[in-house]
């Protein structure tokens, strides 16, 4: 299941998470979503907005928000997303 990574381009924490993504420096299989596209804005409504979050950057999986972080070395993107009993959470093999 994909991650999905809510940005702005007006976001200026987003930008480094948004670079990394683009470079192909993440954990898990990503979809970048820009919230300032009406398509974006739509996705992060219905995901994010209506359960009463509403931070970016943000990311959620399988519905349920992800912390997002960095490895050891500060090069990877890690996402720690809570365990569904279909999937387990990152991290955990």
């Amino acid at each position: 299941m994909t991650v999905r990574v809510y940005t702005g381009k007006h976001c200026q924490p987003c930008h480094p998470i948004e670079e990394m993504i683009k470079q192909g420096k993440v954990s898990e299989d990503v979809e970048l979503i820009d919230i300032e596209t009406d398509e974006g804005f739509l996705k992060f409504k219905e995901e994010v907005l209506d359960k009463g979050d509403g931070a970016v950057p943000s990311a959620y999986k399988d519905g349920q928000q992800c912390k997002i972080g960095c490895d050891e070395t500060g090069n990877i993107l890690i996402f720690e997303c809570p365990m569904t009993d279909d999937h387990p959470s990152s991290g955990e093999d």
